[in-house]
C-alpha cells in the first residue's frame, strides 16, 4: 500500500510539473491599445426669404404683392422691387427662375407681358406671360449668409416704361419703353394671379 501511494504521488507531481511547463510555453503577454477620432457634424437649414413694400407675408419664402387693377387696356404695375435675404447658415445659389399664372388659357394670361430683372441686374425674361418658361442658372452666383439682393418684377401691357425696356433675356437691364400690344376686348373683366418663382440650392 505504501509503494502504491508513493507511486501515485510521484506521478501526480510529474504531471503537475509538466502542466506548468505547457502553460509557460503557450501563454505570452501582448500589449494592446485602441485610438479613435470623433467629430460631430450638424447640418444647417436653408431659409431664403422675400420682402417688398406693401406685400403680405414679408419675411417668408412666399409673399403676395398688392393687387393691381381694374386696369385699362394699357398699364404697368411699375417696377416692383423684391428683396431677397439669405437667412441660411451657408451659401445658397440660384438654380433657375420660372413664371406662371392661374387660368393660363384665359385671354388675359395670353395678352399680358412681364419683365423680370434678376438680382445681378440682368433681364431674366421680357415678353409675353404665355411664353415664359423655366430659365436655368449655372453655378457661380452664391449668396452668402445674411446677404441681401434685389430683383424687379413688372406686369404690363401696351407701350409702357419698364426696367427691361425692349431688351431680351441675358441683357443688362436698361429702363425703356416696351413694344407690347395693349389688351383687347377679349381680356375685359378677367382676373388672374401671376407667380414669379426662384429656385435655390446649396
Amino acid at each position: 500500500m505504501k509503494l502504491f501511494s508513493l507511486r501515485n504521488l510521484a506521478m501526480t507531481g510529474a504531471m503537475s510539473v509538466a502542466g506548468f511547463g505547457l502553460m509557460g510555453v503557450g501563454a505570452h503577454a501582448i500589449f494592446t491599445q485602441d485610438t479613435s477620432v470623433t467629430q460631430q457634424v450638424t447640418s444647417g437649414t436653408m431659409d431664403v426669404t422675400l420682402s417688398s413694400s406693401g406685400a403680405s407675408g414679408n419675411g417668408t419664402s412666399a409673399i403676395t404683392l398688392a393687387p393691381e387693377g381694374p386696369t385699362g387696356s394699357s398699364f404697368t404695375t411699375g417696377d416692383q422691387l423684391v428683396t431677397i435675404t439669405n437667412q441660411s447658415s451657408f451659401d445658397v445659389n440660384i438654380t433657375g427662375v420660372n413664371v406662371g399664372s392661374t387660368y393660363p388659357s384665359s385671354a388675359l394670361a395670353q395678352e399680358l407681358y412681364i419683365c423680370e430683372v434678376d438680382p445681378f441686374g440682368y433681364v431674366d425674361y421680357n415678353g409675353p406671360l404665355s411664353g415664359a418658361s423655366f430659365i436655368p442658372y449655372g453655378p457661380g452666383n452664391p449668396f452668402a449668409p445674411a446677404a441681401t439682393e434685389n430683383m424687379t418684377v413688372n406686369i404690363y401691357a401696351g407701350d409702357e416704361t419698364t426696367a427691361c425696356g425692349s431688351l431680351t433675356i441675358g441683357n443688362l437691364a436698361v429702363s425703356g419703353t416696351s413694344t407690347s400690344p395693349s389688351l383687347d376686348n377679349s381680356a375685359q373683366g378677367e382676373s388672374i394671379a401671376v407667380t414669379f418663382t426662384t429656385s435655390w440650392s446649396s
